[in-house]
Formats: C-alpha cells, structure tokens, sequence
C-alpha cells in the first residue's frame, strides 16, 4: 500500500472510533470524558482476530448477524455486537451498555479494578486506559481458551493481571471497583469483603434465563448504599448461581426492585423492609 493511501486510511479509521466513542457517548449518557477517549483510542479490532466479523445489532436480534465484507476495522467501530464464537452467540458485549456499568463505578486514576467475566480483553483494555499505568486491573476469565486469547490480547497493558479462575470464588486482593460481566443469583462474600471503603460494585442480579437487574452497591461503613440502575439479559455466572438463591431472587423481582437502598451484612431477622433477605446479606428497601 502506497504511503500516501495508508496515511489516509489511519486517518479515516481516526475519525471512525472518535465518531464510535461519541456515539456510545449520547447512547450511555456517559458522564466521563476520559471513559469516551478510552472508547476514541483502544482498537477495538485488537481484542477480536482478524475479520471479516460477524456483527450484530442490538435493534435486529431476531434477524441474526452480518458478516462484515472484509476486514476494515471500521465496521466494528460502531454501537453494535460483534461475535466472539458465532456457534455459542458469545458477543463481545454491547460497547453502550458496558460504557454505561463502567461510568457507574466512577474510577479514579491509580485504582484497581477487579473485572470478573473479561471475555477477550477489551472493556479490561477501557478500564486500564481509565485507572492508568499507575491504577491495576484484575481481568478474571473462567473460560480457559478466552483467557487465554485476553491475555495475549493485553500484553501491552502493564497495568492488567489476566487470570484464568472462577471470577465468584478467586481472591484479587483489595480493590476499589468490581465489575461483573455475568449474571449471579446473589453476590459473592469475596467481592463484599475485598472492596475497600467507598468501594463500588456493579453486578447484574439474574434468573436462569439470563433477565435480571444491574445493581449497584457502594460501601460506606459500616453501612452500604445499593440501588438497581438499569435491567440486563446478560450470559449466566459459572460459578455464582444456586437454586435456593434464585428462588428467592425470582420472588423478590416479582415485587419490583425500584424501592431497594441499601446493603446489609449484619445479622437481623426478616421484616418489612428486606427486598431480598438473603443467608449473608439483604437488599432492603431501608435507607442507609
């Protein structure tokens, strides 16, 4: 390729993921302007082998993917899915709706993140571009064939540790944010027990179809502030679903989760104000 053309396709490939970023922007009513650079200037393409890809829009589920007609990065510089493995529907996640649970946690330079269900690495990528060179992410992969394509993926990023671990049950140390990128029956002692104070966790709360909510819960103590922020369909947690759990779960969504504020971990009986009154922990609808 001529120089002169291969300058203008950079340039054009330029334009396209800084019109992608300001469209996942006005999409997630982003709050955070260095999350919508992280969008503009992480290669999407890197983290998903070489196209064409498969592609698909959250407004046309039912009509299935496209293929993309070649290789041209941008056309996956858009608001849409793009398929990790076509034969399990595993996507790449919706690029609006992660942007809008990672504006939720609000991250700081210098902090650590624990991403569980990082897939093939590229909202680990957006929120190391968000905790910088000095912050840490924790990318937890439970499928052994993903981690290990994250983990080439993010090779650049001396900032992020990917493991291949059950992501409910694996112990990353302190951390200030916690995003979850599957659905659970109830959270998991080690993410309430690992966030520091004003630590944030954002996990979406499912039944077996994979319907649920997005929760949100901020810790202040001795007290934790919890509210649901938006409804999710969304691949199930490995390790982080029980019967017992899911049968309360179904009950208390069958109520309306609008009401819920607060988190409980001490030890009380059941009474009006429990949303959820779980073995180790209760959403209640009790300010904190």
């Amino acid at each position: 390729m001529a120089p002169a053309t291969d300058k203008k396709r950079r340039a054009d490939l330029n334009r396209q993921r800084r019109w992608y970023a300001e469209e996942v922007r006005w999409s997630a009513k982003l709050q955070s302007e260095r999350l919508v650079e992280a969008f503009a200037t992480v290669p999407r393409e890197a983290f998903l082998g070489r196209g064409p890809w498969h592609i698909l829009s959250a407004t046309q589920l039912v009509r299935g993917y496209t293929k993309t007609g070649d290789a041209d990065p941008r056309h996956i510089s858009h608001n849409v899915l793009v398929a990790i493995d076509v034969r399990r529907g595993l996507n790449n996640g919706h690029p609006s709706f992660l942007a809008s649970l990672i504006d939720q946690l609000n991250l700081k330079v210098g902090e650590t993140v624990y991403h569980v269900g990082c897939g093939t690495g590229y909202y680990s990528a957006i929120m190391a571009e968000m905790v910088g060179i000095d912050g840490r992410v924790v990318a937890v992969e439970v499928d052994k064939a993903l981690a290990q394509r994250a983990r080439r993926n993010l090779k650049g990023y001396r900032q992020v540790e990917v493991v291949n671990a059950d992501g409910f049950s694996y112990e990353p140390g302190r951390v200030d944010a916690i995003l979850v990128n599957a659905g659970v029956t109830q959270p998991s002692q080690v993410w309430l027990e690992l966030l520091k104070a004003k630590g944030r966790l954002v996990v979406p709360l499912t039944l077996k179809n994979g319907g649920g909510r997005i929760l949100k819960a901020t810790r202040h103590k001795p007290n934790w502030h919890a509210r649901f922020i938006s409804q999710v369909g969304i691949y199930c947690c490995v390790g982080g679903r029980s019967r017992a759990a899911e049968s309360r779960l179904k009950k208390a969504f069958a109520g309306g989760a609008e009401k819920v504020r607060s988190l409980r971990l001490d030890d009380h009986e059941r009474n009006r104000d429990c949303w959820l009154h779980g073995g180790a922990f209760c959403l209640s609808r009790r300010s904190p």
